[in-house]
């Protein structure tokens, strides 16, 4: 009987570690292992429990909330940007077959390009600011946002249209209650990708163009040979990006609560 309980006891303790945690430790000891009797051991490769306590420490630095405010103010403005100019295109566009049709090849040409490649241009034009970082933003997510709004708008059931049509509905109403709902899951995924793109093209505005913000700290700290500080950066980059995903994630099960998954 006490064999029995304690395995019972052992199994519910196991079972309140959450497996997100279980793979974030094995994942660091691995990388503690590799850092220091591995075949990287020999590099400038930090080892784990470094890195873990630079970033500890960085949480006590002014600078780095500093750091984070700015790399999000140019996401955040970057992603608000895209919302407000690519969803209402996205909606004019999937109204119309003919402006579906036109546009298609334009915006799958622009979607494709890598932002990275504007880097030279942008900095030419407005330098390395937020600005220049803003701006890659925007051209990244407004593309891909417009089409995914489009591709909403156009899925909607042609007999709920009918249907409208036959109440004599205008077409304000029709975007309302037939246009809006169904094309409201695809602006979720869309605005979800694009908040996770525009964090991404924040850091990398920072990194390679020199705009504010964490990606200029990691070349900052990588150029004066603190590898430390740059892997602890990277980490930090790594919470933050989890945490605006599962934001993101909470607010469409709640907003776009009638999407089936």
């Amino acid at each position: 009987m006490t064999t029995i309980s304690t395995e019972g006891s052992r199994k519910s303790v196991f079972a309140l570690i959450p497996p997100a945690v279980v793979s974030t430790l094995v994942s660091l000891a691995i990388w503690q292992l590799a850092a220091t009797v591995g075949p990287i051991s020999e590099s400038s490769i930090p080892t784990a429990t470094a890195t873990v306590a630079t970033l500890a420490a960085m949480m006590f630095e002014g600078e780095t909330y500093a750091l984070i405010g700015e790399t999000f103010v140019m996401a955040g403005i970057g992603f608000l940007l895209s919302v407000v100019i690519a969803v209402p295109a996205g909606f004019a566009i999937g109204l119309s077959r003919f402006a579906y049709r036109s546009t298609k090849f334009t915006f799958d040409f622009f979607k494709v390009i890598p932002p990275i490649v504007l880097i030279p241009i942008t900095i030419l034009v407005l330098g390395p600011s937020m600005q220049m970082g803003i701006f890659l933003i925007v051209f990244t997510n407004v593309f891909a946002l417009a089409i995914q709004t489009s591709y909403g708008v156009r899925d909607t059931d042609p007999v709920l249209l009918e249907t409208l049509r036959l109440y004599r509905l205008g077409l304000a109403k029709q975007i309302l209650y037939a246009r809006l709902p169904t094309a409201l899951p695809f602006i979720a995924v869309g605005l979800r990708l694009a908040a996770a793109a525009s964090l991404i093209v924040a850091v990398v505005a920072g990194l390679l163009g020199g705009a504010p913000g964490l990606g200029n700290a990691i070349l900052t700290s990588q150029s004066s040979g603190n590898s430390e500080r740059t892997f602890a950066i990277v980490l930090l980059l790594g919470v933050l990006g989890v945490a605006v995903s599962r934001a993101i994630q909470w607010s469409q099960a709640r907003i776009v609560f009638w999407e089936s998954r």
